[in-house]
């Protein structure tokens, strides 16, 4: 395969990237908006850093970090003895 037929299959197939990406984000803005800032939030939680990839102002955040609810270790409302075990993001 010469190196000219390459070329010209990456540049259809990065064209058909930025394509795609174009119609996803006329069609389903609100799902687009929703995986980068998925992807804020997963890259907040890998390394700290907080990023705002598409500028809607919402940046990476840990959800740890907000939780307000549940008891943290004393006895419950009900009187049982069993108390909550440590959160784990996405398990609450």
């Amino acid at each position: 395969m010469s190196v000219a037929k390459i070329f010209k299959i990456l540049i259809i197939v990065v064209a058909c990237v930025i394509i795609g990406a174009l119609v996803l984000n006329v069609l389903l803005p609100n799902t687009t908006r929703a995986l980068v800032n998925a992807v804020e939030d997963n890259i907040f939680r890998a390394t700290g850093m907080t990023f705002d990839l598409n500028g809607d102002g919402i940046q990476g955040s840990n959800t740890n970090n907000d939780y307000t609810g549940g008891n943290t270790g004393s006895q419950q409302t009900n009187g049982s003895d069993e108390t909550d075990s440590g959160e784990v993001d996405g398990w609450n």
